[in-house]
C-alpha cells in the first residue's frame, strides 16, 4: 500500500516543514520534504490535509483506562476499547498501567495483559507500565493503601514472569525496605525504574539511581513539596540529569506557571507528556471506580470522595495544546514531549516518535485547535474523524 499526505504542515518534532509531502509504503516511510522536493510515486492514494500538522504518533507511558474502560478490568476486551480510544487520540504507543492490587488479582491482571499483547502485535499497546504495588502508604494518592506490597525479591520475579516480560516501567517509592534489591533485579531485566509516590530524600534519590533509576512518575503528585532543609523527590527530579520526568500537561495536576517553569528548569528533552488516563477519560461527569474505590468526575476532573485528584481525563493532543497556549512551549518541543522523547525512555527511537525516511509510519493529523483529524499507525488508517 502506498500512501500520500500533501499540503500538510509536517513537525518532524525538530524542524516544521510548511506544505510538506510524506509518502508511506509498506508502513515505512518511504519520502518526506518540501512538496517541491518530493515525487510522489505512481498508484499512490494521496490524501489532501491542508491547513492541518502532520506530526509523530504520541507515546503514552502511563494510561490506566479511557473510553469507559480499564487495562485492570477482568473483560479482555476492555484491552481493545481502551486501545481504540487512544488511537482516536493520536496515540500509537501506549504502555498500559497497572495499580496495585491482591496478588493473584494483580498477577492475573498481568498475564491477561501480556496475552493481550503477545497475541496482537499489531496494536498500539506494547507493554505494561506496573504504578506500584511497591508505593510509599503516605502518599498513596488514589492507590488503594490496603493493596500496597511490601518490596521483596520474590513477589518481583512472580510479576516478571506473570508479565511474560513485558513490564516495561515500574514506579517504585526507593525509600521502603527492600525496594533496592527489588529495583537491582528488576534493573537487571532492562526495566525502566520511576520515582514515584515517595517520601525518598535527597540522599535516597541518589541511591535509587546508582540502582537503576531513571524517570520520575507524573511530577509534583504524589511527592512531598519542595523544602529548602530537607530536599526529596521534587529537588532530585529537577537537579539530577539521570531523571527524566513525567507531566501530566491538564492544567489541574500542576498549575500552567508551574508547567512552564518545569519546561525552563529540565529543558524539553527531559520531559515526557503522559496522560495518566483512568476509565473516565472521554465520558460523561458522574462516578466511576478506581482501585475499587469510588471517583467522581466534574468536568474534566477526577477526584476521590476526600478530593484527593485520581488520575485524569486527559489526552496528549490537547496535553500538547496546553504546553503551547498555557506554558509558553514552543510546537516543536511539545510535539517531540509527547513523542519522541517517550520513544527514548522505551529505547525504540529508533523508529518511533520521528518524521524521517526509514521510521515508522506512525503518524497524526492535527487540526489548528489539536484535535485529532487522522491516526495512521504503521501506514494504516486506524482512524479518520470525517469517518467517526
Amino acid at each position: 500500500m502506498k500512501l500520500a499526505l500533501i499540503g500538510g504542515e509536517i513537525i518532524t518534532p525538530f524542524r516544521i516543514v510548511k506544505n510538506g509531502t510524506v509518502v508511506i509504503q509498506d508502513g515505512t516511510i518511504l519520502d518526506i520534504g518540501k512538496a517541491a522536493d518530493v515525487k510522489i510515486p505512481d498508484e499512490c492514494e494521496v490524501i489532501d490535509i491542508s491547513g492541518n500538522k502532520v506530526v509523530p504518533g504520541f507515546v503514552d507511558l502511563l494510561v490506566h483506562g479511557g473510553g469507559g474502560r480499564g487495562f485492570s478490568d477482568e473483560d479482555p476486551e476492555s484491552i481493545k476499547i481502551v486501545a481504540d480510544y487512544f488511537l482516536r487520540h493520536g496515540s500509537t504507543t501506549v504502555l498500559a498501567s497497572l495499580f496495585a492490587k491482591p496478588k493473584e488479582q494483580l498477577l492475573a491482571d498481568l498475564r491477561r495483559i501480556a496475552d493481550y499483547i503477545v497475541a496482537n502485535p499489531d496494536s498500539n499497546v506494547i507493554g505494561i507500565h506496573m504504578e506500584g504495588p511497591y508505593l510509599n502508604p503516605v502518599l498513596k494518592g488514589a492507590m488503594n493503601e490496603g493493596y500496597l506490597w511490601k518490596p521483596t525479591v520474590e513477589s518481583w520475579d512472580e510479576m516478571w514472569e506473570a508479565s511474560r516480560g513485558l513490564i516495561k516501567i515500574m514506579t517504585i517509592a526507593p525509600e521502603l525496605d527492600g525496594a533496592l534489591q527489588v529495583m537491582r533485579a528488576a534493573a537487571l531485566k532492562g526495566v525502566v525504574l520511576s520515582i514515584g509516590h515517595s517520601t525518598a530524600n535527597y540522599e535516597q534519590i541518589e541511591l535509587a539511581i546508582d540502582h537503576g533509576a531513571a524517570h520520575v512518575t507524573h511530577m509534583f503528585n504524589a511527592m512531598l513539596p519542595l523544602h529548602h532543609r530537607n530536599p526529596g523527590v521534587v529537588l532530585g527530579a529537577l537537579l539530577r540529569d539521570e531523571l527524566k520526568i513525567e507531566l501530566i500537561a491538564d492544567t489541574l495536576h500542576v498549575h500552567p506557571a508551574v508547567m512552564e517553569l518545569l519546561l525552563k528548569l529540565k529543558g524539553a528533552s527531559s520531559i515526557i507528556l503522559i496522560t495518566d488516563s483512568i476509565r473516565a477519560g472521554g465520558m460523561h461527569e458522574g462516578e466511576y471506580e478506581f482501585a475499587d474505590q469510588k471517583i467522581y468526575m466534574k468536568g474534566s476532573k477526577a477526584f476521590l470522595p476526600d478530593g484527593t485528584l485520581a488520575g485524569s481525563t486527559l489526552t496528549l493532543n490537547r496535553a500538547i495544546k496546553n504546553m503551547i497556549k498555557k506554558a509558553n512551549a514552543k510546537v516543536t518541543e511539545s510535539v517531540r514531549m509527547a513523542s519522541l522523547n517517550g520513544a527514548k525512555v522505551l529505547n525504540i527511537e529508533d523508529r518511533k516518535g520521528i518524521l524521517a525516511v526509514g521510521k515508522d509510519a506512525d503518524i497524526v493529523v492535527m487540526n489548528d485547535d489539536f484535535e485529532v483529524e487522522m491516526t495512521i499507525k504503521m501506514g494504516e488508517i486506524k482512524y479518520k474523524k470525517s469517518l467517526g
